[in-house]
């Protein structure tokens, strides 16, 4: 799929139907008020059931209005959208029949209410929030797998590791177990952050790929295809493959020692990239109204943040805690960018100016050794 290509001054070329999202780095918002209009917290209730601290991924499900958090023991825990603690999957996480040993991915579905977990393996297994076992099917990939989202009942994507393919998802049928790939391009380099790449809108889905890859695909569920839809315009800061050392991606090769050349220029390519001062989009998302990127400049600093309204078609930027400091967030809900944060450290990424009384009240009675909070930065619209 050819969708880019160079022009006689330099810049890129994109093809009609797919949106441009021009990305300005250079200009950091001088006040948070011309983006931000409120902040609430939700602080997750902390119990001998619920507590947790270290964690991969957050999710968040707006029809269930629940979060679900994956740490980095495999451990899921679920809170309700007011963060009142529902369940742990301690007691499913074993050997058992309706039990799980190993999860890569983490995602809900909202075809049977339920949270997927997947094995690297094929096998999905499905809980309800309180996780009894609501569904386990299986198939047999190519290659390991490593993400996942269900498109209906039966049929889902998911994404190999870079290792083993090309750039390509894997379309799957779990009931007939029909099995179909799909390949993207514009993947320049990869990146460390554990990143989401499958999103749902209503009734669209998404592949955003990981790594330094400028586009963004619509996912054809009926055709088994990914159509480029929107282009990130970082102007003379895109990173550049031209020149680059080594790769940006994998290979279908057989043999040990071709895959092990290709882990050493992944890597290669991956050190110089981020070695080289070039400003990285390490997440990115959006929805109807807003496209969000978590963005770092490997030399120094706490990164930057970039959201622009597709509305009003104005980027703010937010760099080195300038206009003030915000962690990465996870998704975007309506108007309401999600991050979750230890709860000793709420106070320096929130302006209580744009906090009511009673979320400032919320602040002040957290402990250290409470579970995380989820804060709420709600954006003009």
């Amino acid at each position: 799929m050819v969708i880019i290509c160079a022009c006689s001054s330099g810049k890129h070329k994109v093809e009609d139907g797919i949106e441009v999202i021009p990305v300005e780095v250079s200009k950091v918002s001088k006040d948070a008020s011309s983006f931000i209009e409120k902040i609430e917290l939700v602080p997750l209730e902390t119990n001998d059931s619920s507590i947790f601290h270290k964690y991969k991924k957050v999710v968040y499900d707006k029809g269930m209005d629940i979060y679900a958090i994956y740490t980095r023991k495999q451990v899921v825990f679920t809170f309700s959208g007011d963060g009142r603690f529902i369940g742990n999957s301690k007691k499913v996480q074993g050997q058992g029949p309706d039990e799980y040993t190993m999860v890569l991915d983490m995602k809900f579905n909202p075809h049977i209410k339920g949270i997927d977990l997947l094995n690297p393996y094929g096998t999905i297994y499905t809980y309800s929030p309180t996780f009894e076992l609501l569904s386990k099917r299986t198939i047999k990939p190519e290659f390991p797998i490593d993400y996942l989202m269900a498109l209906s009942p039966d049929d889902y994507i998911f994404t190999y590791p870079f290792l083993w393919t090309d750039q390509e998802v894997l379309f799957a049928n779990l009931k007939t177990k029909e099995m179909n790939k799909a390949s993207y391009t514009g993947t320049i380099s990869g990146n460390n952050m554990e990143q989401e790449c499958f999103y749902r809108m209503g009734n669209d889905f998404y592949f955003i790929p990981q790594g330094v890859n400028y586009y963004f695909y619509k996912i054809d569920a009926t055709g088994k295809k990914l159509v480029p839809v929107m282009y990130l315009d970082f102007g003379d800061s895109e990173v550049k493959e031209v020149g680059l050392p080594g790769r940006a991606t994998g290979e279908r090769v057989d043999k040990d020692e071709e895959r092990s050349q290709i882990v050493k220029e992944v890597q290669e390519r991956y050190r110089f990239v981020r070695e080289s001062n070039h400003i990285i989009p390490l997440l990115k998302f959006f929805n109807d109204d807003y496209v969000y990127m978590h963005l770092a400049k490997t030399s120094r600093g706490y990164g930057g943040h970039y959201i622009f309204n597709r509305k009003t078609r104005e980027g703010f930027l937010l760099w080195d805690a300038a206009p003030f400091l915000m962690p990465p967030c996870f998704a975007i809900i309506d108007n309401v960018l999600l991050c979750i944060c230890p709860p000793d450290k709420v106070s320096e990424i929130v302006e209580p100016r744009f906090m009511s009384s009673e979320e400032i009240r919320k602040m002040e009675q957290l402990k250290e050794d409470d579970n995380p909070v989820i804060v709420k930065y709600y954006l003009k619209k």
